[in-house]
């Protein structure tokens, strides 16, 4: 079993890990991913990632909230994750999560959550905006 990390804003996120046989690590993420717990929630994956030697999955099924600090804190850990030749993905993302995910181009960083039926559904790629 893991540790626990919880923020202090009133239970607003609680990660905790726990290794499996096999050498595989999963986060359980519950709560809400955001400015108030970004940078706590950014310091612990890494630590997870940086002390295991096989890859890590973070099982998003308890997120409730996820603002562009959390994303942000996602896309870090993940190319953090690459750098040092480690495994990410994410797991049970909830459908709002996946929509802006594939809105922002985030479910190329995390193909392991593009589902087939989000897949035909044509959402568009955030458009610039231009001055008009």
């Amino acid at each position: 079993m893991g540790a626990v990390l919880d923020c202090a804003q009133a239970m607003q996120l609680e990660l905790a890990y726990q290794v499996t046989a096999d050498g595989k690590a999963m986060v359980k993420v519950r709560g809400e991913l955001d400015i108030a717990t970004a940078d706590q929630a950014y310091a612990y994956l890494r630590d997870v990632v940086d002390n295991q030697d096989g890859p890590v999955t973070m099982n998003l099924a308890e997120l409730t909230f996820c603002d562009a600090a959390g994303l942000g804190v996602l896309a870090r850990v993940a190319r953090h994750a690459r750098r040092t030749g480690r495994s990410l993905k994410l797991t049970a993302a909830r459908p709002s999560l996946l929509r802006i995910m594939h809105i922002t181009g985030m479910d190329e960083t995390f193909p392991e959550v593009r589902v087939p039926a989000l897949s035909i559904i044509a959402w568009p790629r955030q458009a610039a905006v231009s001055a008009g």
